[in-house]
């Protein structure tokens, strides 16, 4: 053994060899190790030896490593070992050279990027986590880790319950939870469930961003109360994509919320898509028109480009070229002037306008390219009046004749491609050519006069030439559209299928993950998978794909109810009232029996299957009375001890067993007795100890008659104790040890030669004894062990012998 000197204090563990100290809190302290037997680095937390003599610091410590230990997932920090040497309690735990998200934000504000990925990693682990009936409570930067390929890890889960049993406040009256990272339920001292996680979760998204929390105050009191109380803080303009989502995770309203983690998950999968520019998980799935629509205006803009840089050429032209006032001294003189400038540079205003026509090219090359990229994520409607009718405005003001001709790209021989508007620019050209010709300056003068007024006859010839040609290919281009458009709006359309989904509950929600459109009943679809989703709160979600191939899909979708561990449920009466109190055990695995018990040996393997609830308490006196009022059944007696809520005693198995028939009947559910498998694993409430307390101390514990000090018990006389007197075990039962001793289904073996590793109750065909598990007020100590079991005629009836009772769940 190793002793390393820490702090001015040795430290040592067997089996380790202690490094050095990575962190320490005023809860434990964590140092870097070796792990000897594997050569393992680890984090080992070792509990402050001060908080050891304290039981509520003491079960925290030990629920943490009960708890991940059964929590096996990646992005939840594992757990190799746990122990105590001398007064040390200690974790060995999987060591994370990452550092935490607050040293991360130490150096900075995180890249939204990162801060998307982190949080989804840490959505998965919570998912898990409440999958399996766990809340952690204290979700905050310095519990979420990293390794060394920079995967973030969740850790910390001292202060993490069972769902329905998550306490409020702790001993000292302090609400459970970090004040910067707690939801409002949490805040107000309410029961809380995994949402509550997933509000923290926000909370920490919310600060790798912006590195500040959402609520700030000097006091946890007002930082409460600004949680309870606030609106959700608006995130800096550079980061609104994320708004959304932050809205989701900070709701007050539970409901409002993400509901789990994969919800999360599905929302940071989405956003990350849309910001690489890609469809989430799947292709999204366009209405038929968009294809052809898209296509119809690239061509659209196609024939437009030409003819916006004749006309904005045209009209700068004109504007270059307009004459000055006609009464103005010098008007005639300027136009003669003009018109001789126009002949002499003509091939200099051919190559502006040569310029001028490119730009107008590469502009509308450049809008074609984003319309593309645009309209491949919109979706339009073919049919959309505002479309048909904006198509034919831009058409009737903007396409020339040429722009709707088929053959337009085909040159064609020069007399026949003239129009007016060409046949006029041309008598203009000559006319301006005439001054060449002539031999006298007044002749000149006189035919370049002419040539003006030729030329403004010709300009008013053009104008009319120009709204001819523009009513010609209005209509032109309005029949061309439309023949475009069925043309396209057939070539993507299709065979489709309806998709129907009858979901139960009725009001389930449905929808398809991989498509934008909301799911309805009977919507069509093209062929191809389809990610269905229903789900309902207080449900199991189902989600599946549908392939659609070349017929009509309709399907039922049966939800089953979720279960979670430590959920509480009372079914009612069709009679009136409701049946015993029940609690949810989740389904796992445990080693039942001791082999240092001849009747308990040998110790194997069992595995339960599937959640089961099981009566929180005995059945009291006065659950079995109404059962007796109501069929008519012989009233037990109560050994003078009292009714009402003591457990039902001088009952036999067979009366146990009308019962439960009874109790199924006037619920509606299965109610049966729990085979010893079930009995034992609920007992025993997730320990390894033959007592659910953990050691042989049964002081104040249970009832029973030497070593539990029992005021129900004395030298000469032992009566059972009202139901839930002593302390409830970790699953949420009461009296398991002691009190009365409890009938089961199963038929009575002497041990364990013949088990096996499943949870059903042992059938014979010749049952001489029934299983009583459990112990009695008149057991020692010794014989109410989580193991303890003996036989009994099924006919007896004890007044140390009662029962309780297991419902199956849908």
């Amino acid at each position: 053994m190793e002793v390393v000197s820490t702090s001015n204090t040795s430290l040592e563990i067997p089996g380790y060899r202690i490094l050095k100290k990575i962190n320490q809190g005023g809860m434990s302290t964590v140092y870097l190790a070796v792990q000897r037997s594997v050569g393992r680095q680890v984090a080992l937390k070792v509990m402050s030896p001060v908080l050891n003599a304290d039981p509520i610091f003491s079960e925290r410590f030990q629920r943490e490593a009960n708890i991940v230990g059964q929590l096996s997932h990646p992005n939840i920090v594992a757990i190799h070992d746990i122990g105590r040497y001398r007064s040390l309690n200690y974790i060995a735990m999987d060591y994370m050279p990452g550092g935490s998200v607050s040293d991360r934000l130490a150096k900075g504000v995180m890249e939204p990027l990162e801060a998307l990925n982190v949080t989804r990693q840490i959505a998965l682990a919570l998912d898990h986590a409440h999958g399996k009936g766990y809340v952690h409570r204290d979700l905050k930067p310095e519990n979420i880790l990293f390794r060394e390929d920079g995967s973030a890890v969740l850790t910390d889960f001292g202060v993490a319950r069972a769902v329905a049993r998550t306490t409020r406040m702790t001993s000292t009256g302090m609400v459970v939870g970090t004040p910067h990272y707690m939801s409002p339920e949490q805040a107000r001292g309410a029961a809380i469930d995994g949402r509550a996680d997933l509000y923290s979760l926000g909370v920490v998204f919310y600060e790798m961003i912006t590195s500040a929390v959402p609520y700030q105050a000097d006091e946890a009191v007002a930082i409460a109360i600004k949680h309870l109380t606030d609106p959700i803080p608006r995130l800096p303009a550079r980061h609104s994509l994320y708004q959304n989502l932050v809205d989701r995770f900070l709701a007050k309203d539970p409901e409002h919320r993400f509901q789990r983690g994969l919800d999360v998950v599905d929302a940071i999968d989405q956003l990350i898509a849309t910001l690489a520019g890609k469809p989430a998980a799947q292709t999204t799935q366009l209405n038929n028109t968009s294809v052809g629509v898209s296509s119809l205006m690239r061509a659209l803009l196609l024939t437009l480009w030409g003819t916006l840089s004749d006309k904005l050429a045209s009209a700068w032209a004109r504007w270059r070229d307009k004459p000055i006032d006609e009464n103005h001294p010098r008007a005639e003189q300027a136009t003669i002037m003009r018109i001789q400038q126009v002949i002499q540079q003509a091939p200099q205003y051919k190559r502006r306008q040569w310029l001028f026509g490119s730009l107008i090219s590469i502009s509308t090359a450049f809008a074609w390219i984003l319309f593309s990229l645009i309209s491949f994520k919109l979706q339009w409607h073919a049919d959309s009046p505002l479309l048909n009718s904006t198509t034919r405005f831009t058409a009737q003001l903007l396409l020339p004749e040429s722009a709707t001709d088929g053959n337009s790209a085909t040159p064609q021989p020069e007399a026949s491609a003239q129009t007016p508007l060409t046949a006029a620019a041309e008598r203009a050209k000559l006319s301006a050519a005439a001054p060449a010709a002539g031999t006298s300056t007044d002749n000149e003068l006189t035919e370049i006069t002419s040539a003006a007024a030729q030329q403004t006859t010709a300009a008013a010839a053009t104008e009319l030439a120009v709204a001819e040609a523009e009513e010609k290919a209005a209509a032109d281009t309005e029949s061309a559209l439309s023949a475009a458009q069925q043309e396209a709006a057939d070539e993507a359309s299709p065979e489709v299928f309806s998709l129907n989904v009858r979901p139960e509950p009725r009001d389930a929600r449905v929808r398809i993950m991989n498509i934008n459109p909301r799911y309805r009943p009977g919507m069509e679809l093209e062929p191809g998978k389809y990610d269905l989703e229903v789900s309902k709160r207080g449900y199991t979600t189902v989600r599946r794909w549908v392939v659609i191939d070349d017929r009509d899909i309709s399907i039922p979708v049966k939800l089953k109810r979720a279960y979670y561990h430590g959920k509480t449920i009372r079914s009612p009466l069709a009679s009136g009232g409701s049946g015993p109190q029940m609690i949810v055990v989740k389904a796992g695995s445990f080693r039942m029996g001791n082999s240092n018990r001849a009747f308990a040996s040998p110790a194997h393997r069992v595995r339960i299957d599937r959640p089961f609830a099981i009566s929180v308490h005995e059945i009291t006196f006065e659950e079995y009375d109404r059962f007796a009022d109501a069929t008519g059944a012989a009233l037990p007696g109560d050994g003078g001890w009292g009714r009402g809520e003591r457990p039902v005693i001088n009952v036999s198995w067979h009366d146990a067993q009308d019962y439960v028939r009874w109790l199924s009947r006037e619920t509606g559910k299965r109610y049966r007795l729990a085979s010893e498998a079930e009995w034992e694993y609920a007992a025993r409430g997730g320990v390894r100890h033959p007592f659910w307390w953990g050691d042989n101390d049964g002081r104040g514990k249970a009832n029973c008659r030497r070593g539990c000090n029992s005021e129900f018990n004395s030298i000469f006389s032992a009566t059972s104790a009202p139901v839930g007197h002593y302390e409830a075990n970790r699953f949420g039962l009461f009296d398991t040890a002691g009190n009365v001793a409890e009938w089961v289904q199963d038929c009575y073996l002497g041990d364990y030669s013949n088990s096996r590793s499943d949870a059903r109750p042992v059938v014979t065909s010749n049952c001489n004894l029934r299983a009583v598990r459990g112990g009695s007020m008149r057991d020692p100590l010794a014989n109410i062990s989580s193991d303890y079991r003996k036989g009994l005629s099924a006919n007896t009836m004890s007044t140390e012998v009662g029962f309780r009772v297991v419902m199956e769940l849908d």
